[in-house]
């Protein structure tokens, strides 16, 4: 694999309205989505702690998060409708419409965030077309994600702001090496 590092704070710092703003951005493009195309719909993301988003590790990590959806839906045969991926100091996302069962489809997401090296740092959701809400892990007895740092429930840990922002990104690239060099 390429050897040049990958960091995540080689990045521009983002402010706490540019996040809200670019979720309710996400929101928008879910619905105007579901307009055209009433199909479950695959929204992926990035776990990335902190003020900057978009770095070199983050451009990494979504390639192969999308890299790992695709080779899934193609695996099972399943269809792509339309996909658009949004690039933005915010982070990078993508929305793909699939003609699949959403309960099926949540299924096959949860296995790829914990089955592949990388999946505990992808944020892969699927959003029902009728109810347009996120299917959640708990439907199918998936728990909530363990933390990064010390393998507790990472909402608990994030809540109580258990570890520094540094100790997060350090594991994160660490894991990301370790994927890389493997």
């Amino acid at each position: 694999m390429n050897n040049s590092t990958l960091r995540f704070d080689d990045g521009i710092n983002i402010t706490l309205e540019q996040m809200l703003l670019t979720k309710e951005k996400r929101v928008h493009h879910q619905q105007q989505l579901f307009a055209h195309y009433p199909y479950p719909l695959i929204s992926l993301s990035l776990v990335i702690p902190g003020p900057i988003k978009k770095s070199s590790g983050s451009i990494f990590l979504f390639t192969q998060a999308l890299d790992a959806i695709h080779q899934m839906l193609n695996q099972h045969n399943i269809s792509i409708i339309h996909e658009k991926l949004y690039e933005s100091i915010t982070g990078d996302e993508a929305l793909l419409s699939i003609d699949y069962n959403v309960d099926m489809l949540k299924q096959l997401c949860i296995k790829i965030e914990e089955n592949h090296f990388l999946g505990r740092l992808w944020d892969i959701d699927v959003i029902d077309p009728i109810t347009q809400k996120s299917i959640s892990r708990t439907k199918f007895a998936h728990y909530s994600r363990q933390c990064l740092v010390c393998q507790d429930n990472a909402k608990v840990c994030g809540r109580s702001k258990r570890h520094a922002i540094s100790e997060i990104l350090t594991a994160i690239t660490n894991k990301v090496n370790d994927y890389r060099n493997s």
